[in-house]
């Protein structure tokens, strides 16, 4: 049988210490990208395989970090976790994927299931509160489009959503829109809040104010709550030129009811989303949107938090992610389509 390679054997190979083995492994402690990239080679060349188990009882906790998203079906979330797990995947650290479903009691439930599992950091998208309320407070934290008022001593990284809102409202008045409604997205979200209140701003700024009636929040924030947000629109008679949903999949849907009705987008309603998702480019028609990364924020996210598991000053670090407009048919009517 052969002989179980060690930690030993590995170090000999990589040419450094033990120590400097371990804090690979554990990422914990300083060593640069290139020790890094010598260990991790050496491992590979001969097979090494690290207790898992022993590490965990050790370190009194697990090698895994917990990924918690409000809508893992949406596209954002799912290309955004895909990088986050590539990312800590190098680093040796597997990732939990938990989905709140916009519920305050799913999302204090996933943060106490990832207390008891030990996990050693955790990434939260749209956090609803602070995640240590449920977990030690030496847990390693990054928020994912959630300021820092939870709590001081954690991780942020945030699409600029002030600039997202500015980008959408000038887009429906450079479209000729005078009669702007909005179809928000998850009311209690502070993301939503920051959209919200620039884009009004921004309204009020080029002389088309948004009047109150014109705020539609529907239950969800897919394609059938876009779908039912125009259904209600149309069915209240509201008076509407333009429409800024603060998600894709509200604006197809939206588009979509518009169609059955036979209101045409551009030309009688202009639209705008955010995202970028896929199926924006390939809507009828093709739908402006503003675009946000989520590979980026979920790299930044996943760096953020490897630092502060290997015990670096990552503390308060805050990221943010420009974001820009796409512009497509659906904001292209009139002499609008000569600026495009």
């Amino acid at each position: 049988m052969a002989e179980r390679v060690t930690v030993k054997d590995v170090a000999r190979e990589a040419g450094v210490s033990v120590a400097t083995v371990s804090r690979v492994i554990n990422q914990n402690g300083r060593f640069s990208p290139q020790t890094e990239r010598r260990v991790r080679q050496a491992i590979e060349r001969l097979g090494y395989q690290p207790n898992q188990l022993a590490r965990g009882l050790r370190q009194q906790r697990a090698d895994s970090v917990g990924v918690v998203v409000p809508n893992i079906s949406n596209e954002f979330f799912s290309r955004l976790i895909m990088r986050v797990q590539q990312r800590l995947f190098d680093a040796g650290l597997s990732i939990m994927i938990y989905n709140t479903g916009h519920s305050l009691d799913m999302e204090r439930q996933c943060y106490a299931s990832l207390a008891a599992q030990r996990v050693c950091g955790v990434i939260s998208a749209n956090a609803l509160e602070d995640v240590r309320a449920a977990m030690r407070h030496d847990v390693p934290v990054v928020y994912i489009d959630r300021e820092a008022d939870l709590a001081p001593d954690v991780g942020v990284v945030l699409s600029d959503n002030v600039s997202g809102g500015r980008l959408a409202a000038r887009e429906l008045v450079r479209s000729g829109c005078r009669r702007p409604l909005l179809v928000s997205a998850t009311a209690n979200f502070p993301i939503t809040k920051v959209r919200t209140r620039s884009f009004v701003d921004t309204l009020r700024e080029l002389g088309v104010p948004l009047a109150d009636d014109h705020v539609l929040t529907p239950a969800a924030t897919d394609f059938e709550g876009g779908h039912a947000a125009a259904e209600e629109a149309l069915a209240r008679g509201l008076d509407f030129d333009g429409v800024f949903c603060e998600t894709d999949r509200l604006a197809i849907g939206f588009m979509n009811e518009l169609g059955e009705k036979g209101v045409r987008v551009p030309a009688d309603v202009t639209v705008v989303g955010f995202d970028d998702v896929l199926l924006a480019r390939f809507g009828r028609p093709p739908l402006t949107t503003v675009r946000q990364c989520p590979e980026r924020i979920g790299e930044l996210a996943a760096e953020t938090l490897l630092q502060m598991v290997r015990g670096e000053r990552a503390e308060g670090r805050r990221e943010l992610v420009p974001v820009e407009l796409v512009r497509r048919e659906s904001t292209l009517r009139g002499d609008a389509l000569a600026d495009g």
